[in-house]
């Protein structure tokens, strides 16, 4: 997975691009990390390799303004939200660490041209007893965790499902959190990350609804009147947190001007308003309904339909 830029990083490549000049690694590299007085090329080279996620060797000696993306972004940010694809994801996990939890229970949902598409779903054996406060939570039993694949099998179908939309932006509520978990399952296990762009509902509703006052889960869900079928359950609130995407969407576009991928991607990395910088509840700022009708749930030998 992507590690999530930190977002005054982020904030500066976005106002080199909007400044839209072409420049040479080294003065990029100079205003980018405001140093006083410029480097020299080769480490120019590997400080601007690093901010955009790519090889100091890819890098032109001029780079035009649109360049001044991570490389999964410049693959998306032309396209029109409209015709953009999502993949919406909630973890259910042992713990909040992703160096010391393991995931219990994935979920998806593939948004299309704005409407849900298709939906992933499977729980995920754990190597160690789940803790009972963590099943009273979930009301995910160890009966059902014995019959689940093991995290190899698991992610490896996850990972496919994700290659249905290759360079669809990954989505979740608090996205650092499932980033995190889902990029350390894949190197435990073996599986090639997924280099995307990663969106956080909680971030962008709070610079599109600055007077909503809390930002978990359940209070966006009630904003916007949708019902979670599943609260605490991997693909419950996955479809959840979809739908309030698609809420948050149009309202982006109408009051931000939001048009494209791209511009969404800035929208969450602009600084909340002057007195709303604390974190509110269900939000933590991390350095990283709309559609109707049934999708089907895709099909694999560990993927049970709720």
């Amino acid at each position: 997975m992507l590690p999530i830029p930190r977002s005054p990083l982020r904030r500066s490549l976005a106002l080199l691009r909007a400044r839209g000049e072409s420049l040479p690694v080294g003065e990029l590299a100079r205003r980018l990390f405001a140093l006083a007085a410029p480097v020299e090329p080769g480490l120019a080279r590997r400080l601007l390799a690093a901010a955009l996620g790519c090889a100091g060797r890819e890098l032109a000696e001029t780079l035009s303004p649109r360049q001044l993306r991570p490389l999964p972004e410049q693959a998306v940010a032309g396209l029109h939200l409209a015709r953009a694809e999502f993949a919406v994801v909630d973890l259910e996990t042992t713990g909040l660490s992703a160096a010391h939890g393991a995931i219990l229970e994935i979920g998806a949902v593939r948004i299309r041209a704005l409407a849900i598409e298709d939906r992933f779903e499977t729980l995920v054996r754990p190597a160690a007893p789940v803790a009972p406060r963590i099943a009273e939570l979930t009301g995910i039993d160890p009966a059902q965790l014995a019959q689940a694949p093991p995290p190899g099998r698991a992610l490896g179908a996850f990972r496919r499902w994700l290659e249905g939309a290759p360079r669809a932006p990954f989505v979740a509520h608090n996205a650092g959190f499932d980033a995190r978990f889902v990029a350390r399952a894949l190197e435990d296990h073996g599986l090639p990350p997924h280099e995307v762009p990663i969106l956080c509902t909680c971030r962008l509703a709070r610079r599109i609804l600055p007077r909503l006052g809390r930002y978990d889960l359940d209070h966006l869900c009630a904003h916007f009147g949708i019902a979670n079928r599943a609260r605490h359950r991997a693909l419950g609130d996955a479809e959840a947190t979809a739908r309030a995407l698609l809420e948050l969407l149009p309202l982006a576009r109408a009051e931000r001007g939001v048009e494209t991928l791209g511009d969404l991607l800035d929208l969450q990395e602009r600084a909340t308003r002057k007195g709303r910088r604390r974190r509110t509840p269900g939000c933590r700022e991390i350095p990283i309904s709309s559609a109707g009708g049934a999708a089907p749930i895709s099909t694999a030998p560990w993927t049970s339909e709720r």
